[in-house]
């Protein structure tokens, strides 16, 4: 439930003024009617406003609303503007073997860019490009030689033999626990059984290094 009386800070927010606006407003007898005591009703104050308001200042306040910008807002939309103009740079700058490469997606992309703000000519740009792109390889370079980054060729060799492995077991999964079944009428025997299998299944498979 919506509380009966409002405060002119609380009018004046609600109408996007200020709250000397509110007190003018106040003196010239606008709200005399919405007053209880020396409070304002909150349904009269906000409908009186509303009938007494001046268009041509709304007009004006949006207006001033476009002006006032916020000086890291400014900054912000001349980034997104220096940014744009850097991509045909760096497409020209970099090489064929690091644009076919991993090394060149949006993260990195986007680093770039960043980068390229703090040059002031030409040749600047293509230097922190070059540099950039050399860090980047090294950095790779390093984490591959640390055992940090795994090759993409490496993880799809390693998930081939995964589900080579898992399929070879899980084929030969029937022949191996049908002998163990033959004669089993209980619900519970037969999965005793199947699960039993089923975990020296899983076993195997976890010592990947032994899988061939």
């Amino acid at each position: 439930m919506s509380k009966k009386f409002i405060s002119q800070v609380e009018l004046a927010e609600a109408n996007g003024v200020s709250k000397q606006a509110i007190n003018q407003l106040v003196k010239k007898g606008i709200f005399a009617k919405c007053f209880e005591g020396k409070r304002l009703v909150r349904d009269c104050a906000l409908k009186t406003y509303l009938e007494n308001k001046d268009p041509s200042r709304d007009n004006q306040r949006e207006a001033n609303q476009k002006d006032k910008i916020s000086p890291a807002k400014k900054s912000v939309v001349k980034k997104n503007l220096t940014t744009e103009k850097v991509i045909p740079e760096i497409e020209k700058a970099t090489s064929k073997n690091i644009k076919d490469s991993d090394l060149y997606n949006q993260d990195n992309l986007d680093e770039l860019k960043d980068l390229l703000l703090t040059a002031s000519t030409g040749n600047q740009k293509v230097q922190i490009i070059k540099d950039f792109w050399t860090g980047k390889i090294n950095q790779q370079k390093y984490l591959e030689g640390e055992k940090l980054l795994i090759p993409k060729e490496q993880i799809i060799k390693d998930v081939q033999r995964i589900l080579k492995a898992f399929r070879d077991k899980a084929l030969a999964l029937p022949t191996k626990i049908s002998s163990d079944l033959v004669g089993l009428t209980e619900k519970k025997d037969v999965a005793v059984v199947v699960e039993s299998y089923m975990y020296e299944l899983l076993e195997e498979l976890s010592n990947l290094e032994d899988v061939e």
